[in-house]
Formats: structure tokens, C-alpha cells, sequence
């Protein structure tokens, strides 16, 4: 569901033509003007005979075009279309690639693949930062209520400023060899370990137990608003590509945090979306290790499900 749609149709009328679109996508890419990537010399020629400019250095001869290095790079998905994603992906709400499908006029795998691009140079930044100073990891987890060893168990994170208040946090999907399997599923110490030694910067951290109830109030809310948004907007993630859509999360969330409002949010995703290289089909779809299905120990799901119903039952 698009949250403004005046504000969206407004933002279509003005990046309706490739011109603006390559004017925006410049500025996002070369804010202080042209730079040859190979001599970094700030003079070129700009070469108008193909759909999109090409531009060629001056010193070097080599020439850059516009969406090298972007997250559009090698895309027949014309500019307009790309700038509706971004500007979707930039809204509170996100969208699923069904939606977008309808919206863009193109097929389901195109528009999932063009979500997951900038969904990735999303992910990139949020993984780029490192947690500092007062450190404060909880427990969470995501995944069917009812089945609780279907759940996928995270860490949720944050440095705490002076007023015990969240500066940045991120949620985390630990490896399978760090979780513990049983009638719940829990991070092993070692995972614990693996995201302080990946994930901050050393210092002094806060670590509550599962079962503990001392969560932060604003954590606890992060955790509920995710897997409602989750569940709402694309009808649950599989684990998999779960990584990529809490970091999606966590980007707009950090940032809303920051007070940026929507415009300058948009303008933060075009940017990312200008600088980061694309990811592949190929990446994106390759195997990844994730945790098995619970029912793997059982014959079938259907014996598996029964057990938690004759569970359910005798309570």
C-alpha cells in the first residue's frame, strides 16, 4: 500500500522523463560533479548516442556511464520505473514485489529483483555500521506463533546513548551452526560471541537472557513492529532472504530515528542506490545456510503439526 498517494503521484509527474531522471541520478552519484573512477580526473565529454549518456575522460579516455556501478547496472528497466522503486522502498511502509509488479507495469521477477537491488544497498549500509559504547543485545526471534521451534531466533542490538536511548540498532540472524535446536530454538554463546567479535566494536555489552523480562521499551517495539510488518506486507519471509528484509527495516527505522523526514529518507536511498554496485540474480538466489524446517526430524509436516496440536490440546 503506497502511504501518500498525492505525494507519489506528484513524485511520478516530476521524474516522468529520463532527462530528470539522469539529472537526479547524477547529482546522487557526483554531488561535488563528474570524477573519472579510473583517474579521477573531473573533465569529460559527454556522449549523447545511446539511451543513457556516456561519460568520457578527458585524461584517461575511459568511458563511464551513468548507471556503472549503480544498482540499476546492467538493467533494461528504464530510470522512471527504477525512481518509483526507490521512492517506494524509501516509504515507512516498503512494498512487496507484487505490488511494485502491478505499479510498474513490469513482470514479478523483474520487480523482485529491482526490490531486492536496493534493498541491498540498504543492507550494506546498515551492515557497515559497527555497534559502540553502551552496548545492549537482546534475544527475538521471527516466525509462525504457534510452532514455536519454527521460530527463527535473532539478536536485536543497539548502542545506548547517555539517556539509555537507541543511536543505532540491528536486528541479526545468527549462522545454523550457532543455534541450539529443542522444543525452542536458542543462539548458543558462541553465536553471541560471532556477533560481538562481526558486529561491534569491542566494547563492554549488556546481554539479556531470553527469558529475561528486562527488555528496553524501545527495542521491544522494534521487535513487534517488524515481524507485524513482515507478516502484513509480504505475508512472512522465509529465512533465507530474512537477513536482507530486517535490514530494510532497520535502515528506514535508524534513520527515522535521526529525523530524517521523507524527502531527505528518499534522497539517502538514491544516493545508496548511486553508489553501490548491483547484486546479481545469481547472488541473490544462491544457496544460502539457513535452519532446516523442524518437520526434517519427522515423516511428514502433517506429523509434525500434530504433535503441537495434541501439545495445544491437553493444555
Amino acid at each position: 500500500m503506497i502511504d501518500d498517494p498525492i505525494a507519489f503521484a506528484q513524485f511520478k509527474e516530476r521524474f516522468a522523463s529520463n532527462q530528470a531522471c539522469i539529472s537526479a541520478l547524477f547529482d546522487a552519484r557526483w554531488p561535488d560533479g563528474f570524477r573519472c573512477p579510473c583517474c579521477g580526473q573531473t573533465r569529460y565529454f559527454l556522449i549523447r548516442t545511446r539511451r543513457l549518456p556516456l561519460f568520457e575522460c578527458a585524461s584517461c579516455r575511459r568511458q563511464t556511464s551513468l548507471i556503472s556501478g549503480t544498482v540499476m547496472e546492467g538493467s533494461s528497466t528504464s530510470l522512471p520505473r527504477w525512481f518509483q522503486a526507490i521512492y517506494l522502498l524509501s516509504q515507512p511502509s516498503g512494498i512487496a514485489a507484487t505490488e511494485l509488479r502491478d505499479i510498474l507495469g513490469v513482470t514479478y521477477k523483474t520487480a523482485w529483483l529491482i526490490a531486492h537491488k536496493i534493498r541491498h544497498a540498504l543492507s550494506l549500509e546498515v551492515e557497515s555500521r559497527i555497534l559502540s559504547g553502551n552496548v545492549h543485545i537482546e534475544h527475538a526471534d521471527y516466525g509462525p506463533a504457534l510452532y514455536l521451534d519454527a521460530r527463527q531466533p535473532l539478536l536485536l542490538a543497539a548502542s545506548l546513548d547517555e539517556q539509555q536511548q537507541p543511536e543505532f540498532f540491528r536486528f541479526w540472524q545468527p549462522s545454523p551452526d550457532h543455534v541450539e535446536e529443542g522444543f525452542f530454538r536458542r543462539i548458543a554463546r558462541a553465536g553471541i560471541e560471532a556477533f560481538r567479535t562481526t558486529c561491534t566494536d569491542g566494547s563492554p555489552a549488556t546481554i539479556i537472557p531470553p527469558a529475561a523480562n528486562r527488555r528496553h521499551p524501545a527495542l521491544r517495539d522494534h521487535r513487534r513492529h517488524v515481524e507485524c510488518w513482515l507478516n502484513d506486507t509480504f505475508c512472512g519471509i522465509r529465512p533465507k532472504h530474512l537477513q536482507a528484509y530486517l535490514n530494510e527495516y532497520g535502515y528506514r527505522a535508524n534513520h527515522a530515528a535521526d529525523f530524517l523526514g521523507p524527502g531527505l529518507l528518499l534522497g539517502s536511498v538514491l544516493r545508496l542506490s548511486a553508489i553501490t554496485p548491483a547484486i546479481t540474480y545469481p547472488e541473490l538466489t544462491k544457496d544460502r545456510p539457513v535452519l532446516l524446517p523442524p518437520w526434517h526430524k519427522f515423516e511428514s509436516k502433517k506429523k509434525w503439526r500434530g504433535k503441537w496440536l495434541r501439545l495445544y490440546t491437553a493444555v
